[in-house]
């Protein structure tokens, strides 16, 4: 017997509701996280990560090979590995924190990124101002009772002391051409207060120390294709030398900084600036990310 029933027209309705089921699937499943933020943040930081490893390893290296114990602060602050170490641990542990938290999505460890990262470079925001204070407020930090001069005095005393800060000293003193550390002209004047420069011409015997009224070899005048004289800071010292000016710079090395940045404030103000910018950069992206991730975990 023919069947007459007409054909069940369901399989059209239940098509489209199957195709609308897909298509809000398909929605959901697009993800609001932004592939260049993430990756960018990552391979940056992976970048530098690499970079601070290798900083650590090198500046431990070298500590290691001198077998130098770090038993004052003013040590720490005028030796080059010190200071390379430092720079190494703090890269490594903020580009770790970057890196990590970017390639597995954890908005805790981006949360720490974010926080650290804002917090030093509001810190060196801090200290910029401050510099800027120092050379361009005249007795700004006298008025506060705050003294600058006291940490680099304490180099100069400690010159002979130790290898690595008499370099970073003769260094500094060669780059800016200066003597002594105070911010006037008569900066050379500063190495009296050292025990081995001490000059007291009063004394019979103050000949007897080679370097009695002397200063280091890093203050003279030295033109350029001319060989190093290392005694010409000989006498410097001595009331009895009439023109030292003639023979080393006379100005003290904040002096000299001070003059330096004067003159080229619109180069170092760029450039302090493209570095904040750079910063910036990055913790907008830390916070991109942050806010991306929380969003695709709203849809879970």
């Amino acid at each position: 017997m023919a069947n007459n029933r007409p054909p069940r027209r369901h399989s059209g309705r239940f098509s489209d509701r199957f195709t609308n089921s897909l298509r809000r699937r398909a929605i959901n499943a697009r993800s609001p996280i932004n592939p260049f933020v993430k990756y960018f943040l990552f391979f940056v930081n992976f970048l530098f990560l690499a970079g601070g490893i290798l900083l650590i390893v090198f500046s431990s290296y070298i500590l290691v090979e001198k077998d130098k114990a770090i038993d004052h602060i003013i040590y720490f602050m005028f030796d080059p590995a010190c200071l390379l170490c430092l720079l190494g641990s703090i890269v490594t542990l903020l580009s770790l924190l970057g890196a990590y938290g970017a390639l597995r999505e954890n908005t805790g460890v981006l949360q720490a990124y974010y926080i650290i990262f804002s917090l030093l470079l509001l810190l060196e925001i801090v200290l910029i101002v401050l510099i800027f204070v120092f050379f361009f407020v005249e007795d700004a930090f006298a008025d506060m009772g705050f003294y600058p001069e006291d940490t680099i005095k304490e180099a100069i005393l400690k010159y002979r002391d130790d290898d690595d800060m008499r370099g970073f000293i003769d260094d500094i003193q060669d780059l800016l051409s200066c003597c002594g550390y105070s911010k006037d002209d008569e900066g050379y004047k500063n190495w009296n207060e050292n025990r081995y420069f001490f000059c007291n011409t009063s004394d019979p015997n103050y000949r007897t120390n080679p370097e009695a009224c002397s200063v280091p070899y890093s203050c003279c005048k030295i033109n350029e294709g001319e060989n190093i004289n290392y005694q010409c800071g000989k006498d410097m010292l001595n009331p009895k030398t009439l023109n030292p000016a003639a023979t080393i710079n006379v100005r003290g090395c904040l002096k000299g900084l001070d003059e330096i940045l004067k003159a080229n404030i619109w180069i170092v103000g760029g450039a302090i600036i493209a570095i904040f910018f750079v910063q910036m950069v990055f913790i907008w992206f830390a916070k991109a990310l942050i806010s991306q991730i929380d969003e695709q975990m709203m849809k879970w």
